[in-house]
């Protein structure tokens, strides 16, 4: 009897453990900052990055998720799909424009403003949200979508929405006396000692860590022909091709595909037809002269009878005999 017993303690506890283990998990990595740093352009690639990390924030796998900005480029599809897969979570989203000399320009800025807490690192810059685009139509779009941002995360609307209409751009210490950003530091080491976070338990996540976008060959070939200063490159390269061709095509003489003799004479009708005064004397030139037909060296031709009507023979007369009539 004593066997049976111990077999049910010993599924009790096993049954507690492991009803246990995802409460233990959970503040384990309720503690857990996932690290990813934005220093080139916003594509595709760091969009599947950053929905990993916030598919793990919902899932209490961890407990806040830190943005380093630091780039002036970005698309605006996979920009806006970040936006909105941050507007789930923005009370665990932290932006941190930093290092010093870093700057949060075009899309960059829409995440920046999405996240639920906005720092700066003293000598950065935030703003000029809509660079290149000229549309009327997409500028107040964006600028309301600005808005809409400050506006949820208590910060100041119309100093927001400037950075959108007019291209605005702000100092750290322009941006917090405007209440664009929370919170100014002076360094990395300043931003987590600020926020009681524990360097050890900050996880930087990484490209690299998802060799299904990381190694794709047409996703990289994608993204090189599809960045707007490649395509410009390749756009003057093409152009200048076709203007030197355009050139070479004007000053190269063209080629015939004449035999010799052919070419020798119309190498001749050209020299005569183009410049015929360069080969001749400067004395009277006689009719049918050519440059290398002269008068010196051309030997008299036999004189030459025209006729004014061909000989022909006289057409042969016909005959005709009378009907003989026979009688009976």
């Amino acid at each position: 009897m004593k066997c049976p017993k111990l077999i049910w303690v010993l599924l009790l506890a096993l049954v507690a453990a492991s009803a246990a283990s995802p409460i233990s998990r959970a503040r384990a990595g309720s503690d857990e900052v996932i690290l990813i740093r934005i220093t080139s352009t916003i594509d595709y690639k760091f969009a599947d990055l950053i929905a990993n990390a916030v598919t793990e924030v919902e899932q209490g796998d961890a407990g806040k998720l830190l943005l380093e900005i630091d780039t002036d480029s970005g698309y605006y599809a996979p920009s806006m799909a970040l936006v909105d897969q941050l507007s789930s979570i923005r009370a665990s989203v932290i932006s941190y424009v930093g290092p010093a000399g870093a700057v949060s320009s075009s899309f960059s800025t829409f995440l920046a403003m999405g996240s639920g807490l906005l720092v700066m690192n003293e000598g950065t810059m935030i703003g000029n949200a809509a660079a290149g685009v000229e549309d009327v139509a997409s500028v107040n779009y964006l600028a309301g979508v600005m808005q809409s941002l400050a506006v949820m995360n208590g910060r100041n609307a119309p100093a927001a929405a400037q950075m959108v209409t007019a291209n605005v751009e702000y100092s750290a210490d322009s941006a917090y006396s405007k209440g664009v950003c929370d919170l100014i530091v002076d360094s990395y080491a300043g931003l987590l000692s600020t926020l009681n976070i524990d360097p050890q338990n900050v996880v930087e996540m990484k490209p690299s860590q998802y060799p299904s976008t990381n190694n794709d060959t047409g996703y990289e070939l994608l993204r090189f022909f599809g960045d707007p200063f490649i395509l410009r490159c390749l756009f003057i390269a093409m152009a200048a091709l076709v203007m030197i061709n355009l050139l070479m095509t004007l000053v190269r003489p063209k080629r015939s595909k004449l035999d010799e003799p052919s070419r020798a004479i119309f190498e001749l009708i050209r020299m005569e037809v183009l410049s015929p005064d360069i080969y001749r004397p400067s004395s009277d030139v006689l009719l049918n002269e050519t440059p290398l037909h002269t008068s010196q060296n051309t030997p008299p031709s036999p004189p030459t009878f025209k006729m004014s009507r061909v000989p022909t023979h006289p057409p042969e007369r016909r005959v005709e005999k009378p009907i003989e009539v026979r009688k009976r």
